[in-house]
Order: structure tokens, then C-alpha cells, then sequence
């Protein structure tokens, strides 16, 4: 049977990413910040930008596919499993990033058709960079494909991105910061850009050679996922198990995530979060 290569759909994507892009750029120095963090260690920021460049994804995707159900950070964060069709939106990836100047952020969008990620794009607009993909089409960087470097790489020869949990407590720090020890030191070295969608571009491209993080949303995931499975890689979580984007823990979205360009990667990456997944997921 012939893939589908959801040509509309991407179409619409690329459309509202390079457009939400362009928002971003021109707004960074305006932005407001419109709602702070509640709750112990909760640090996360909410701004102007980020409710106007979503509102602007939601209208775009609607006015297209008005049957189909969106998935979003900041105003549609409510998911049914019974859903054929969903959009998952994250129109600015890295908001303190953005809020302090620090020009690594992103605007990434994907579609999930009957459980599966079956396309994403992602953009970052400092640089006006376009990532796409289809599911069984394989990855491409501004409508050229996507060569992964060095395929090969073991883990002690890799630059592994990892991303820190959304809590911040010294309960929280404490075994996450172990495990980051023991990666750094069985690694090439350790990167954190704070953008989850950067990550996932980065080890899609091959320059990293895995992603982690324990604690993670399905909008700042999805899009890599797909990204790093159409260049070879691997995805699981912790365990080892296949990756629920939609996990939730205290009925909040929650669940780790190892991305790796290869197999034995994936596997040394496993071995390392093993005792962490046991004591602290």
C-alpha cells in the first residue's frame, strides 16, 4: 500500500511555521510576560507571544481541518486517547530563552493519526531553518534531505543533549543530577540548549548524538520523535519501553525520553537511566 504523503497537511504546517516564525523575530523585543509559575518549583513562564503565536496556529489548522482535534501548552491541553486526529502545537519551544534574548528557541508542529506521529515540522527562526518530515519519507532541511553525520558514533564518542525536569526541587535535582554526572562522564561532553524542539533538530542532523530528559510534554517531543525515527535513530523512555507521549503522572503530561542515533547509543543510554527510571519515575 502506498504511503501517504499528507501533502496538505504539510503544506498547512510549513505555512503557519514560517509565518509564526517571522512573528517571533519581530515581537522578541516586545514580549510581556503574562502568567507566572504556581506551585513549589514550577518555573515555567507564559508570555503575550506565546498565546498570540498559538492562537495563530490553532486558527490556521482550523480554517483547514476543522474536524480535527489540537493539542497545545498553553490553551487546548486537554487529550483524548479516542482521537483519530490530533495536531500537537508548540508555536514558541525555549519561552525563556526568548524572554531573556538567548536566540535558541523554536516553533514545532506535528500531526498524530491513529496513535502514530505521522508528520512534523519544525522551525527556528533566528535562522529561518525549516525541518520536515513524513513518515517513511525520510528528513529534510530546507527542502534538501537530511543527511545524518556520523551514524556510527558509540556514546562515549557523542555530544549528548539532555533537557532538566520541570520541577525544581533539591528532591527532584538530586537523582537527576547523579544521572547527569554519570552521563557526562561516559560521554564526549553534555549540551543544553533549553529548546527540546532544537534538541531533536540537532541530533536529526547527526551533530549530537542522543537526547535525554526526564521529564518532558508531548508538544516539545513529538516532532523529534518522528524526526529522529525517519533518520535511523531510536526513541524509548527510560524503561526501555516504547514512548507514551500522552503519559501522565499526578494528571499532569510527564514522561522520559531517550532519543539516540543508533542502536548501541540507545543502549548505553539505557543502562545509564535504568536505576534512575527505578527509584524516581
Amino acid at each position: 500500500m502506498k504511503k501517504s504523503t499528507y501533502t496538505k497537511e504539510l503544506k498547512v504546517a510549513k505555512t503557519i511555521a514560517l509565518k509564526v516564525g517571522r512573528y517571533l523575530r519581530t515581537s522578541q523585543k516586545n514580549n510581556v510576560i503574562v502568567k507566572q509559575p504556581n506551585g513549589k518549583g514550577y518555573l515555567d513562564v507564559t508570555t503575550k507571544v506565546d498565546l498570540e503565536s498559538e492562537r495563530m496556529c490553532i486558527e490556521a489548522i482550523l480554517n483547514s481541518f476543522p474536524e480535527d482535534h489540537i493539542l497545545s501548552e498553553e490553551t487546548l491541553n486537554e487529550f483524548s486517547p479516542d482521537w483519530k486526529r490530533v495536531w500537537i502545537i508548540d508555536p514558541l519551544d525555549g519561552t525563556t530563552n526568548y524572554v531573556k534574548g538567548f536566540d535558541v528557541y523554536a516553533v514545532s508542529i506535528s500531526l498524530v493519526v491513529d496513535g502514530k506521529v505521522v508528520m512534523a515540522v519544525n522551525c527556528l527562526p533566528v535562522h529561518n531553518d525549516i525541518f520536515h518530515t513524513v513518515r517513511g519519507h525520510g528528513v529534510f532541511h530546507n527542502g534538501k534531505k537530511l543527511t545524518c553525520l556520523s551514524p556510527d558514533d558509540t556514546l562515549a564518542q557523542s555530544l549528548v543533549s539532555v533537557g532538566f525536569p520541570h520541577v525544581r526541587t533539591k528532591e527532584v535535582a538530586d537523582p537527576a543530577f547523579e544521572l547527569y554526572k554519570n552521563l557526562w562522564l561516559a560521554s564526549s561532553d553534555l549540551r543544553r540548549s533549553a529548546s527540546a524542539v532544537f534538541d531533536g533538530c540537532l541530533l536529526a542532523s547527526g551533530i549530537t548524538g542522543a537526547y535525554l530528559t526526564p521529564d518532558i510534554k508531548p508538544w516539545d517531543i513529538a516532532a523529534g520523535s518522528l524526526f529522529v525515527e525517519e533518520q535511523g535513530g531510536f526513541t524509548s523512555d527510560f524503561s526501555g519501553q516504547p514512548l507514551n507521549l500522552f503519559r501522565k503522572v499526578n494528571d499532569r503530561f510527564s514522561t522520559s525520553v531517550l532519543f539516540a542515533k543508533n542502536k548501541t547509543i540507545l543502549t548505553s543510554l539505557q543502562r545509564l537511566t535504568k536505576k534512575y527510571n527505578q527509584g524516581h519515575l
